[in-house]
């Protein structure tokens, strides 16, 4: 176990896979064994003047050092504890980590076991775990922990060296094509919009070569004035649009839309504090248009039928009540060309799943946590779970990520007396639960980094925060972006609770 005071960050990398070849005289080689390899470094993020934040280590003579996010320049030599269990949670193997790697063939983690990776502090007095059933693993996992010289301040995990180089693209007109009942119009990049009165030229620095023109249709009889035509958030509906490559002196002639449908809030078990329609073009999420989220409001909206490199997506955050509970909600659902042309409402937000009734998550003394009171009901989903039992002097703080399941397998530890901690915890009192179900189609690997990444802070130092890790999968800020932005057009629905 850890015996330094000292909290972890998590890194996962995902590396290229070796396929097995042949030599010049054609005989075929081997494969290499699959392998999981952990490793463990003095890691945070600093900022440096005039440049974004960057990914930083420390050797333990002080020296600084950089660290990129495909090796580690210089580990340190440390101890830990890594734990494989199988599927029911019992420990089939343990290694303390002796050096600053660890490599072991994949095959000794069972299927559907898990890898637990576990911190101590103050000799065991408080246990920090996070643990990943084998479907959740990636190749290559980095451990780290910040330096206690370096202040949060200083913890600054933004964008690194993976953020694209911006670039100016100036003189976008955009103008209306005849004919239409547009009032303003807007430009928007993968993660930025702007709406102007005008038709005239625009100035975008953006990273990006592409772009949504689109023109917006008056503002409802009855709100208020339409001179603040600068407000982007505000529901209203698309009449033209069209997607361009950015390029200086570009004009963009928008072309009108015809399709119509009616979008209405829905009332009575939802309770909406945003939602909108994204579109999918060449893989990448763009939104559409904002829509109106109080119950029963609508707008009407526009959408093109006839462009096959489009897909839309309707999404979703608020809560629902459902069985007597009250979840949070967050989804995004595709739309087929019958449910844009007939109108939407609840029926197509999410009502296609069976929100599971709520229960207090309990430990039943047997190494089982009931989260929920009923299965995913057929649905694939994927989950984490976070709590913490204390018992005495002792604290166990633990998420796990696995397949969503009602009755969710705990890992356990091997020591019997952290084990004791956790089956006396009974009904918890700290726990946070999300559940997200998802699609045949959907990119599960895509899907289990969107989740994490919205639970990762790794400049928090809160423990009793369950809903972000205390060993937390470190994300560039630009990254959580743009997995933000790719959930939108994730096929999901994803419902939380917590206590308290």
């Amino acid at each position: 176990m850890f015996n330094k005071q000292l909290l972890a960050i998590l890194i996962p990398l995902t590396l290229s896979g070796c396929g097995g070849g042949s030599d010049d005289g054609g005989s075929s080689q081997p494969k290499p064994t699959p392998k999981y390899t952990f490793e463990f470094a003095a890691i945070y993020a600093k900022s440096s003047p005039g440049s974004n934040c960057a990914v930083y280590g420390e050797k333990q003579d002080g020296k600084q050092i950089l660290a990129t996010k495909d090796r580690v320049i210089s580990g340190i030599n440390t101890t830990g504890t890594i734990l494989i269990h199988d599927d029911l949670g019992n420990v089939v193997n343990t290694y303390d980590v002796e050096a600053n790697k660890l490599t072991i063939n994949q095959s000794l983690v069972p299927a559907r076991g898990y890898v637990t990776f576990v911190l101590a502090k103050e000799e065991g007095a408080e246990i920090t775990a996070v643990s990943y059933q084998k479907s959740a693993l990636s190749q290559t996992l980095l451990f780290g922990y910040p330096v206690d010289s370096v202040s949060n301040d200083d913890r600054c995990i933004t964008s690194g060296a993976t953020e694209p180089n911006e670039r100016e693209y100036t003189n976008v007109r955009v103008d209306v094509s005849n004919g239409s009942n547009a009032y303003s119009v807007g430009i928007t990049t993968q993660d930025k919009k702007t709406l102007s009165s005008n038709f005239g030229a625009k100035t975008i620095s953006r990273s990006f070569s592409s772009a949504l023109g689109v023109g917006y249709a008056d503002k409802a009889a009855g709100d208020p004035p339409n001179t603040d035509i600068t407000d982007i958030n505000t529901p209203r509906e698309i009449t033209d649009y069209k997607f361009f490559n950015l390029a200086n002196g570009t004009t963009v002639e928008l072309a009108p839309l015809s399709e119509t449908g009616d979008w209405t809030a829905p009332a009575n078990t939802y309770n909406l504090t945003s939602a909108a329609l994204y579109v999918d073009y060449q893989q990448t999420p763009y939104i559409w248009q904002n829509l109106p989220h109080i119950a029963g409001e609508d707008i009407g909206y526009r959408y093109d039928p006839d462009n096959s490199n489009l897909d839309y997506f309707l999404t979703a955050e608020g809560s629902v009540d459902a069985s007597g509970d009250q979840w949070q909600l967050s989804t995004a659902q595709q739309l087929s060309d019958t449910q844009l042309s007939a109108g939407l409402g609840r029926t197509d937000l999410a009502d296609s799943i069976t929100v599971p009734q709520q229960t207090n998550a309990n430990i039943d003394g047997s190494g089982t946590l009931s989260a929920y009171g009923n299965g995913a009901d057929g649905q694939a989903g994927i989950q984490r779970i976070a709590y913490q039992a204390t018992e005495g002097s002792t604290t166990v703080t633990h998420v796990i990520y696995a397949e969503a399941n009602a009755q969710q397998t705990i890992p356990m530890f091997d020591d019997n007396n952290v084990n004791a901690v956790i089956n006396n915890a009974g009904t918890l009192s700290n726990y946070d639960i999300s559940v997200m179900y998802t699609s045949d189609n959907t990119d599960q690997r895509q899907a289990l980094a969107a989740l994490m990444a919205e639970h990762t802070d790794p400049g928090q130092s809160d423990i009793t925060d369950l809903s972000l890790d205390n060993l937390p999968v470190l994300f560039t800020t630009y990254e959580r972006e743009q997995l933000a932005r790719q959930k939108k057009i994730i096929d999901h629905y994803q419902i939380s609770t917590s206590n308290p």
